[in-house]
């Protein structure tokens, strides 16, 4: 009895294997279903909206400045008398050394000694100069250091709050041409810092501020190089254009220069009141790569474009309306010739 049993277990499992190789040949002969063939066109209905984009960078500001004047006073800066982008003129106190007022002058020749009774050149009669300006000294200005000079250097010291001894130190006056002039003075310029001597310690204003974006040479190609912009600030926002682009070798860096619209400065009128001097400013700018534009939208994929190089959308009907692509980013387009509320077919995209 066990025996039957066996062999009719065996029999089921045989027929069992057959059903399965049978199924499964039945389903490797059946052709597979297309499933593009019952795809069909989507619909889209047009709406108002709004197409552009732009790219975020930072914008570095920097004020132009040229050396103006060597500090020759050795001591400790006991006062700072300029604020930065102030304007200096031919006998102004810029900063104290030791207690001792350090005055800017007039004059092509720098300090280089200290001058006193019988004393000439032309550095005295830099100094001439500087005493008749104050209204110190009346006499002729021709070099030499006479009595009457002396005098006038007693009056304008005592002025100054200094000791009234008749000799002006090397260190007194830093004589510079072009004056007046809007300065900022170095940062060795502090209040308690130490001064050697010899030191570039107060530059000139050149100019408005310059702003450019600094990239990597191989993100040229990522900004138009005649693009919008639009520079942020605690105020609001300059808007501007990029003006040029500056390849700096040494830092292996483009710079692209920005302007205002009209080619002055980006900041025009406010650049004293929000752009620090004396160091480097970043702010916030995007450029704009395309203009932000307004109307219908449709989606790009439903534009095609004729052999004769006009574009076109289809409408549910098989119709062909003619339009113009005023914008596109992002997969939409901003287009001329249809009205929100149409509705355009996408063209279905056949496989290889």
């Amino acid at each position: 009895m066990t025996r039957v049993l066996r062999v009719v277990a065996v029999l089921a499992a045989v027929v069992g294997l057959v059903g399965v190789g049978w199924w499964a040949g039945r389903e490797a002969f059946v052709t597979p279903e297309d499933p593009l063939a019952e795809a069909a066109p989507v619909e889209y209905t047009i709406e108002v909206g709004s197409v552009g984009r732009s790219l975020s960078f930072a914008a570095v500001a920097e004020w132009p400045v040229v050396d103006l004047a060597r500090n020759a006073a050795v001591g400790t800066v006991t006062s700072v008398e300029v604020e930065p982008g102030g304007t200096v003129s031919s006998g102004d106190v810029v900063y104290s050394v030791d207690l001792r007022p350090v005055v800017i002058a007039e004059g092509a020749v720098p300090s280089f000694r200290d001058l006193s009774y019988k004393v000439e050149g032309p550095d005295v009669a830099q100094l001439q100069e500087l005493l008749s300006l104050g209204g110190f000294f009346d006499g002729a200005v021709n070099g030499v250091f006479g009595r009457s000079t002396r005098a006038a250097v007693k009056a304008w010291q005592d002025a100054l709050g200094v000791d009234d001894d008749g000799v002006v130190r090397r260190g007194d006056v830093m004589f510079v041409d072009g004056l007046p002039a809007r300065v900022v003075l170095d940062p060795v310029v502090e209040v308690g810092a130490s001064l050697a001597g010899g030191e570039v310690t107060v530059r000139r204003v050149t100019g408005d501020p310059v702003f450019t974006i600094p990239l990597a040479l191989e993100q040229r190609d990522l900004v138009p190089l005649s693009a919008d912009v639009e520079v942020s600030y605690a105020g609001g926002v300059w808007e501007g254009v990029i003006a040029e682009a500056v390849e700096d070798d040494l830092r292996g860096q483009l710079n692209l220069v920005l302007t205002a619209a009209d080619g002055g400065s980006l900041c025009g009128a406010q650049c004293a009141d929000v752009v620090p001097l004396g160091g480097r400013s970043d702010y916030p700018v995007n450029v704009v790569v395309v203009p932000e534009v307004s109307g219908p939208t449709v989606p790009v994929a439903a534009i095609e474009t004729a052999p004769d190089g006009s574009t076109f959308v289809r409408t549910p009907d098989g119709g062909e309306v003619g339009v113009v692509v005023l914008a596109a980013s992002n997969g939409l387009a901003v287009v001329d010739g249809v009205e929100a509320g149409d509705v355009v077919v996408l063209p279905v995209v056949e496989g290889p």
